[in-house]
């Protein structure tokens, strides 16, 4: 939870108030293989898409990237079940 929260820190404003929206500490984590992780964003993803869902999560992990601090975006690839971490950008 932890580190959830530092991460939650570095995102730009608007971001962090939907990051936030809805959390429950009590009830993280949520542990989840990637299948399950995909069909969750599927199905919580109100929008149509091109592509897949893996590639919309990896085009938006690219994007916050951009906003997170090399240790921290390291400090969240180290915590990734292996299945996920491929996903998340380098």
């Amino acid at each position: 939870m932890d580190e959830a929260v530092q991460f939650g820190a570095q995102l730009p404003m608007l971001v962090r108030g939907i990051y936030y929206d809805g959390w429950k500490p009590a009830e993280t984590p949520v542990k989840m293989h990637s299948e399950e992780f995909f069909q969750r964003i599927r199905h919580d993803f109100p929008y149509s898409i091109q592509g897949d869902t893996e590639q919309l999560v990896h085009t938006v992990l690219e994007i916050l990237q951009r906003h997170i601090s090399e240790g921290e975006w390291d400090d969240l690839r180290a915590r990734m079940p292996a299945d996920l971490v491929t996903v998340i950008p380098t």
